[in-house]
């Protein structure tokens, strides 16, 4: 049986990929408790908003990809 899809993969906002340059190397996708950012590796956690995904979270997950 098949994993059921728990979230969307969403287009990142320029104001999100001026945050660091590192934001292009992880997807950024929402889940019913908010945004989150992921690479095959790991994910943060979920954020009300995607610009409230600190700067440190991201190069972090982007670390890990």
């Amino acid at each position: 049986m098949a994993k059921k899809k728990t979230h969307t993969v969403v287009t990142k906002p320029k104001e999100y990929l001026d945050k660091t340059p590192k934001a292009k190397g992880c997807t950024l996708a929402k889940d019913k408790d908010g945004y989150f950012c992921y690479t095959h590796r790991a994910r943060s956690k979920s954020y009300k908003t995607i610009m409230s995904i600190p700067k440190s979270v991201i190069e972090f997950i982007e670390s890990t990809g």
